[in-house]
């Protein structure tokens, strides 16, 4: 399988992964590779995980969380000093990340919601912040503005994917 590798502005990233996930390796595949990414990007970082409209079993109920309500829509938030192995890996599992409702800000003192969900290749540009998510439909994954050089981000990008045997497409 292969995942085709986009750059978008002067250091994000759009990662596709393969469409046919109907068969449980993929899923798996598509899961671990999300949980990866998650980790090069925010490990022993701060951050600030933001669910969007969330369903009862979200995620982000797991963890201490504040409820706010902006612009109609109502987000959980967890703010994390120094984001922890098991913690990005739950988060990085989950379907609220794979489906594109759960948006990972580096920092703890933003609140700028509604631009945590990009929906059009415009707005993914105009994103201030660093961002992590995956795109709704599970077949993206955005790190935008990402705090390291493009070339490094396409080094753990192909490092992680050699390691599952995948073909990386620029």
């Amino acid at each position: 399988m292969e995942i085709i590798i986009r750059k978008i502005g002067n250091t994000g990233v759009c990662v596709e992964l393969p469409m046919c996930s109907a068969t449980p390796l993929v899923r798996l595949w598509k899961e671990r590779m999300v949980t990866d990414l998650l980790l090069t990007a925010f490990s022993n970082r701060p951050a600030t995980f933001v669910c969007v409209n969330p369903a009862p079993a979200a995620i982000a109920y797991e963890f201490p969380y504040q409820l706010v309500v902006s612009g109609g829509n109502s987000y959980l938030v967890i703010i994390m000093a120094g984001c922890e192995y098991q913690d990005l890996v739950k988060i990085g599992e989950s379907a609220d990340m794979t489906q594109g409702l759960l948006t990972v800000v580096a920092g703890t003192d933003n609140y700028q919601f509604k631009n945590y969900f990009p929906d059009t290749d415009e707005a993914f540009l105009q994103a201030k912040d660093e961002l992590f998510l995956c795109s709704p439909d599970g077949y993206r994954v955005y790190w935008l503005n990402a705090n390291r050089e493009y070339s490094e981000i396409l080094d753990a990008i192909n490092d992680i994917a050699a390691f599952y045997e995948l073909v990386t497409v620029y």
